[in-house]
């Protein structure tokens, strides 16, 4: 008999899987946080905005971040 949560791929290995890629998204959104927090090179407005965007928009404005200016501190 097929468990409920293995048909919409959230049990057995998927689910592990899944998982992972949410874990490896959060170790990634809180090294840019960190990284925003510390850069010399951005002004106080912008790493405002930075940070609000990263807190509410997560996966999205770290990594434009990420190739926008992490590259540069």
């Amino acid at each position: 008999m097929m468990n409920n949560f293995m048909f919409i791929g959230l049990g057995g290995l998927s689910g592990l899987l899944v998982m992972l890629l949410l874990l490896v998204i959060l170790v990634f959104e809180i090294a840019m946080l960190v990284s925003v927090i510390r850069n010399q090179y951005i002004t106080g407005n912008a790493r405002a905005l930075w940070i609000v965007g990263m807190l509410l928009i997560h996966p999205l404005v770290a990594i434009v971040y990420y190739f926008t200016d992490y590259k540069k501190s």
